[in-house]
């Protein structure tokens, strides 16, 4: 093996442990979210009514639930397509990544005291707070990785590195004009958080149309050169 392909290897490896615990936080957090919901206490004779009325009693926990378990699948997927385009780690990445997954361990605590203090704003504050710093850390992750092509693949556009970093922020956009809401209505601004999920269909089908037109140009320009 040359010393270039062990240098090769030894980058692979970094960043397979990086995406390892990385998955595993991601594990970690959706498991502690789902901990938290509670299975209504009834009666012996109790009947499917009040089954009903008991899981009814807890609509805001299921919400803030699946509200949560969704933003935690808006990070992990972002996460996952930086890390597509990443060829190397080095100490300052991998920092950025777990103040990032500090955050996101993070998730399930704050989505505790939304459930309980929703029409707190403080409740709202801290909870948006926390996923503005993982949109921030997510964000200055890609940014020192693509900068110059730092640790990234040299085939990677200016105009793709810009879009993922647009990307990264749509979230922390929300949460921080969310934050902002909250001194009118707390309600209101935790009701804001679910606008964001069309915006990210959107920037999903504009990046999938630009991956088919530049499919299409690399065709018509292999065509053209023979």
């Amino acid at each position: 093996m040359t010393e270039e392909d062990e240098g090769s290897k030894r980058r692979a490896y970094g960043i397979d442990r990086t995406l390892a615990l990385s998955d595993g936080v991601f594990a970690f957090a959706i498991t502690l979210l789902v901990l938290d919901l509670f299975v209504p206490t009834l009666s012996a004779n109790a009947t499917s009514v009040d089954l009903w009325q008991g899981l009814s009693n807890e609509y805001v926990s299921f919400l803030n639930y699946l509200l949560s378990f969704l933003i935690a699948g808006i990070w992990w997927n972002a996460h996952h397509r930086n890390f597509e385009h990443i060829r190397a780690s080095d100490t300052a990445l991998r920092w950025l990544n777990l103040l990032f997954l500090l955050c996101i361990a993070l998730l399930p605590f704050f989505t505790k005291i939304l459930d309980q203090y929703i029409h707190l704003q403080l409740g709202v504050v801290l909870y948006a707070a926390d996923q503005t710093a993982a949109g921030l850390f997510l964000s200055l992750l890609w940014f020192y990785a693509s900068r110059n092509h730092r640790l990234i693949d040299k085939n990677v556009t200016a105009k793709a590195i810009r879009f993922s970093l647009w990307r990264n922020a749509i979230a922390p956009i929300f949460f921080v004009i969310s934050m902002g809401i909250s001194f009118i209505n707390p309600s209101i601004a935790s009701l804001s958080w679910y606008a964001m999920f069309p915006v990210f269909l959107i920037a999903y089908r504009l990046e999938k149309r630009s991956e088919k037109e530049k499919s299409k140009t690399k065709v018509l320009t292999s065509l053209a050169s023979h």
